[in-house]
């Protein structure tokens, strides 16, 4: 009996594990890539392939991708710069290069930060493209790379752009420092315009699953994103932690408080927090949705609920 094979880059990552899990529990053959295989837990049924992509062996990844039916590529450095062109850019060319002309179709989870968010209101994906740090270049020349690669017909692919990405295992700076201005009875009047991008990870998997068994979207880019008002995400944050009083700022006097801090303490790059507080784009979820024929919902009051009592 043929058994369907899925493979996972990234596989000791929050959305990997996951994946991992679902697919071993439908009866899947599943095989995983991980940089360090000691963060996966040994399951007889999951095959695991260790190997950096920063430096990767070429055997390897040749033995991981061999007789693929569908492969997720969620691997990616996120954090340390000089690592992702060879991690994310070089690292994807090489895993792609292997599934050439093959049956397997690749599903490439890139990011919503490949967009102009200057020059768009709404977000969709044929909107104009602007990337404004190398993580989100290098998720740019990946989706380059597979565009030139299935306009010569020689693959198949699904690609999945998620935004801000939030779970109850997952570290947020973002989360934590919002809460934390709550938990210290700062209220920040935030205007309505102000907008959130923000996902959950229950639905990135869900539409990766989703997705790997539509026909329809292969070839197919897809934005994903569950927006919510920075104002009523704070509303939240305040109605879990039951405060009786807070000390109102305005949004311009707080972020010449964050940009003097800045200064003071000689923060790098303040652009992306900035951007965060001003950012008024909204992402259209309806191609995606009508793939699905169903809404992407997400329950922050739940979210918070349960991600600030795992804090406390």
């Amino acid at each position: 009996m043929n058994i369907f094979k899925v493979g996972i880059t990234g596989a000791s990552g929050l959305i990997g594990k996951k994946l991992c899990a679902h697919f071993v529990s439908k009866g899947f053959g599943v095989s995983c890539l991980t940089r360090n295989a000691k963060n996966l837990e040994k399951d007889e049924k999951i095959k695991i392939f260790e190997t950096d992509l920063s430096s990767p062996n070429l055997e390897i990844i040749k033995k991981f991708t061999s007789d693929l039916d569908i492969l997720f590529h969620l691997a990616s450095e996120l954090k340390v710069e000089s690592k992702m062109i060879s991690t994310n850019y070089l690292g994807t060319k090489l895993i792609v290069n292997e599934i050439i002309n093959k049956k397997t179709t690749i599903i490439y989870m890139s990011s919503i930060g490949v967009f102009d968010f200057s020059s768009n209101k709404v977000i969709t994906e044929s909107s104009n493209k602007k990337q404004s740090n190398q993580y989100e270049k290098t998720k740019f020349q990946c989706e380059q790379y597979l565009f030139k690669l299935q306009r010569e017909g020689r693959i198949k692919f699904i690609i999945l752009r998620p935004s801000i990405i939030l779970d109850y295992d997952m570290k947020s700076k973002i989360i934590d420092k919002l809460i934390s201005l709550s938990k210290n009875r700062i209220k920040i009047n935030v205007p309505r315009a102000i907008i959130s991008n923000f996902v959950l990870a229950e639905n990135v998997i869900t539409a990766l699953i989703k997705l790997s068994q539509n026909k329809k979207a292969i070839g197919q880019s897809f934005n994903i994103s569950s927006d919510i008002p920075l104002s009523d995400f704070l509303k939240l944050i305040r109605k879990i932690l039951e405060k009786k009083w807070y000390l109102p700022i305005s949004m311009n006097n707080f972020l010449s408080l964050i940009k003097l801090k800045s200064y003071l303490t000689k923060m790098r790059n303040l652009k992306p927090v900035v951007s965060f507080f001003s950012n008024t784009c909204s992402i259209s979820n309806q191609k995606i949705e009508s793939y699905f024929d169903t809404k992407i919902n997400s329950d922050y009051l739940k979210f918070l609920t349960i991600y600030i009592q795992q804090k406390k």
